[in-house]
């Protein structure tokens, strides 16, 4: 006998086409009306929530005299929440924010009682490949989705789903979507010809003889006559179990089906082939500026507010580790990396509100930043500084050593004696050449916790200076001497002997620039030019937020030179400033297959510096928009031997090809061009690699030539529609519900501002890249004698210290933070290669206990240490926790 759940749920986007302020009136009005039928209809099983908590959030702001009444259905097993805080975009969250996610939807479902122990994640714009660790990581074993792959491909609906690590799931391919059953009844059809409709199209394409039916859809009410259908199925069709449950219940009934099962296929790898219907995966481009304001929101979090924090509370006597303004904050991003916001496919007002979010987390983040560095610094011994000496104290994120040039800025209170000059000296004597990048005032506001407030008016510095060796995961300060007298002829020396020719060179790279405003570069090591690098390509676009749609009759246009600069030319630090004029058409015809017939001038300008001691090429991009409906690339030309394209994505580095599927008539679909990045991606052959990593640039394609692959990243798409151009859904023949909503934010015109560097055959792109993305932290520290701080009385803190290092490279940090529930810091970690690492991990203080943990940061093991050190052995591809605890410094427990 087949065994079928029937789900009522709806599917909810918190904000979309709507506001949430909109939307959130429908929830609640949504909400009461499935309490009153929960608890007036005891035949009503349970209904479920989506897979997410938020709304909890949402409903109680508004109904919290009905609390109760939700925990004794969630008690009961009638309402389902989670595991997911919020249905994220899993090609945007990155891994961290995929963790966190599950983390406090977790709490926020254990807070009202239970959660739905399932890996249902229905709506998400594909899957990344490690979703199968990640889910294993939070004690889930099931995976049910609608996106990413389809049933030509899997052939049944039913497989087991692989990481990298070799960590696996059940999964269900919902290939009717999470509607199955939507508006049951009520399409012309009967409830029994319906029901027979969708259970025949999931029968034929199941192994394990169980089927899932889903009553709900887009912000559905639930169908008060939901029962009464049921029942009408089970005596119209006697031979089938068909039950009301909840998607845990299905999984359950799955599981233990799939154990008589020995041939179900493995799959393995990201989930992203969206032929049967809309692409997608253009929302890793859709309006571009959020992106890049998450990436740097993100980075500030995870790799500095969060690690400061945790640092500064596990010393005597500090300030408590801010947990409620982290959880506030986490709560702003998760809300933000919805699918439908994060992505970029709302309305306007959505989209200020979204940006609002990570606006608002950025702000608090900042502040603990600047209040846990002044914490950690004030440990440091100033009593030796001099009357005219000041320290600059550098925060190294990386769990390595950091050598490289640094770029700071240096304050100076102005009056008396009135400074003009310093000098950087290391903690030894050593006088650090610096090369002075800018100069400018400012007045800063001094806060006293008892006496009113004071503005200190500054002389801001901008230096770069180079840094050998700077200890891991910790503190190190630099001694700034400042001086009356102005002594910068020697500097000016320099200067008057700079060649004259637009070139810039260094001990790796000879840079040149080309008419079309690219830059071919020497690789001094392999003696190899590389041609045309950094070339803007412009192409239409017809499609909208979701979708990348080229015009039937399309025109490529192509950037021109108009000037170069040697704006820098100093023995640290050498910049090109490249002007560059694009004559680009504006808008689309009012067929949507072609381009507008008035060209506008969009003005390029681009900045590549270069450094003494770095094998990197930075490029600093404002590309000042004038037109709608195009996309704009840079294009970098590879000639690799078997040159392969990949990307890094959530702890994962993804090898991908350039096999494109044909057109399918059927489905009238045809794949992608588009692939994810986050952090790098590039080319990699036999004889060489060639990497971009990027400041919250999403996006990039290939494309095979007769020398190689040409490699593009998408710095612009500009649109002017939410949605347009599918009138009937490609499998039940309804009328879409998404709607066609003109979004004047989505065309992105003015000035866009991005930040990315290209390497070229280096060994370890993912360290390398690591210390580009997250740069050193300074601030500046001024004598302070008065300040009765404990200094930490080490030979390595006493000017600094080194709090966590991991010896080997090859491992990755994620986080360190203080875990949510008891005392410690908890510190996570991937391994990107394709074998073990074994290696040690050295702590500041002394360990008194360290165990393993999974995601939900449960204990899972006892870990291999002893004193300063933990010894691990981190296998291929795996995601790894630690949480410590450290003995008194005393010596006690």
């Amino acid at each position: 006998m087949d065994k079928l759940i029937v789900v009522a749920s709806t599917h909810w986007d918190r904000e979309w086409y709507r506001t949430f302020q909109d939307f959130q009136i429908r929830l609640c009005d949504l909400v009461n009306q499935v309490l009153d039928l929960l608890e007036k209809d005891e035949e009503f099983l349970c209904y479920t929530f989506d897979g997410q908590a938020v709304v909890l959030d949402d409903y109680l702001e508004i109904f919290p005299e009905n609390e109760e009444r939700i925990r004794t259905l969630v008690k009961e097993g009638r309402l389902v929440f989670g595991p997911l805080y919020n249905l994220p975009d899993e090609f945007l969250s990155g891994g961290e924010g995929l963790i966190r996610n599950f983390l406090i939807g977790d709490e926020m479902c254990r807070m009202i009682g239970g959660k739905m122990n399932a890996g249902y994640v229905p709506d998400n714009f594909g899957h990344i490949s490690q979703l199968p660790q990640i889910l294993r990581g939070v004690g889930l074993d099931t995976v049910f989705f609608f996106r990413g792959t389809n049933i030509e491909t899997l052939k049944k609906k039913e497989f087991y789903w692989t990481a990298p690590d070799g960590s696996s799931v059940l999964g269900e391919y919902m290939l009717l979507g999470y509607w199955s059953l939507k508006s049951w009844g009520d399409l012309g059809v009967s409830v029994e010809d319906h029901f027979l409709t969708a259970y025949n199209a999931l029968k034929t394409t199941s192994r394990l003889g169980t089927v899932l039916l889903i009553n709900g859809s887009d912000h559905l009410y639930q169908d008060p006559d939901f029962t009464k259908k049921l029942k009408t199925v089970r005596a119209a069709f006697p031979d089938l179990s068909i039950l009301n449950g909840s998607i845990e219940d299905y999984a359950d009934l799955a599981k233990a089906a799939a154990k008589d099962v020995t041939d179900l296929p493995v799959i393995h790898g990201e989930l992203r082939d969206f032929r049967y219907g809309p692409d997608p995966t253009s929302v890793t481009s859709s309006r571009s500026p959020l992106k890049r304001l998450l990436f740097v929101t993100l980075a500030e979090i995870e790799r500095y507010a969060e690690p400061l924090a945790s640092m500064a509370a596990s010393f005597p006597g500090s300030e408590a580790y801010p947990s409620g303004f982290f959880r506030k904050i986490w709560k702003r991003m998760l809300t933000s990396l919805a699918h439908d916001g994060i992505a970029g496919c709302s309305i306007d007002d959505v989209m200020k509100d979204i940006e609002t979010y990570i606006v608002h987390a950025r702000q608090t983040t900042r502040r603990i930043v600047q209040l846990k560095l002044e914490e950690l610094v004030g440990r440091l011994d100033t009593r030796q500084l001099g009357e005219d000496e000041q320290y600059l104290v550098l925060y190294n994120p990386h769990p390595f050593t950091y050598t490289g040039i640094t770029r700071q800025r240096i304050a100076i209170a102005k009056g008396e004696p009135g400074y003009k000059d310093f000098r950087i000296r290391d903690i030894e004597g050593r006088e650090i050449p610096y090369e002075l990048v800018s100069v400018s005032e400012d007045i800063v506001t001094q806060e006293y916790l008892y006496s009113s407030k004071e503005g200190k008016h500054r002389t801001v510095y901008e230096v770069l200076f180079r840094v050998e060796d700077l200890p891991p995961m910790g503190i190190h300060p630099y001694v700034v001497v400042k001086s009356r007298m102005l002594d910068k002829r020697l500097d000016e020396r320099y200067v008057r002997l700079q060649g004259s020719h637009p070139t810039i060179e260094n001990q790796f790279y000879r840079i040149r620039v080309n008419a079309d405003a690219s830059i071919s570069v020497l690789d001094r090591e392999s003696g190899k030019w590389h041609e045309n690098l950094n070339a803007y390509v412009g192409r239409g676009e017809v499609g909208d937020e979701y979708q990348h749609v080229s015009p039937l009759f399309d025109l490529h246009t192509f950037a021109e030179l108009r000037s170069v600069a040697v704006v820098n030319n100093a023995p640290l630090s050498q910049r090109l400033r490249i002007t560059a004029e694009m004559l680009i058409p504006d808008g689309m015809d009012k067929r949507m297959i072609g381009r507008g017939k008035e060209r506008k001038v969009c003005r390029i300008e681009t900045d590549v510096a270069i450094y003494e001691g770095v094998k990197r090429i930075d490029i600093d991009v404002v590309i000042d928009n004038p037109s709608s409906d195009h996309i704009l690339y840079a294009k970098f030309p590879t000639s690799f031997d078997e040159g392969r394209d990949y990307s890094y994505v959530s702890f994962d580095e993804v090898v991908r090809d350039n096999r494109i599927l044909g057109f399918d008539p059927r489905l009238k679909s045809t794949q992608s061009l588009l692939k994810p990045m986050q952090k790098y991606a590039g080319v990699r052959g036999r004889d060489g690699n060639m990497n971009i990593a990027a400041k919250g640039i999403y996006e990039y394609h290939t494309k095979e030539t007769a020398e190689g692959m040409d490699f593009y990243v998408t710095l612009l798409r500009s649109t002017s529609y939410l949605f347009h151009g599918l009138p009937l859904s490609w499998l039940d023949l309804q009328h879409t519900t998404t709607p066609v909503v003109a979004t004047a934010g989505s065309k992105e015109l003015g000035k866009s501002a991005l930040k990315y560097a290209l390497f070229l055959n280096v060994e370890k792109i993912a360290k390398d890249a690591e210390t580009y993305l997250y740069p050193l932290w300074g601030i500046d520290v001024i004598r302070n004698v008065e300040a009765e701080r404990e200094v930490i009385h080490d030979a390595k803190t006493e000017h600094g210290f080194s709090f966590i290092r991991i010896d080997s490279e090859d491992i990755i940090l994620s986080a360190m933070k203080k875990p949510e529930r008891g005392d410690g810091v908890l510190v996570r970690f991937y391994n990107l290669r394709d074998e073990r690492v074994v290696t040690t991990l050295r702590t500041l203080l002394e360990l008194k206990d360290c165990r393993y943990c999974d995601l939900l940061e449960r204990p899972t093991g006892q870990a291999d240490f002893s004193g300063h050190e933990v010894h691990l052995d981190v296998g291929a591809k795996k995601v790894m926790t630690l949480w410590m605890e450290w003995r008194e410094q005393n010596g006690q427990d």
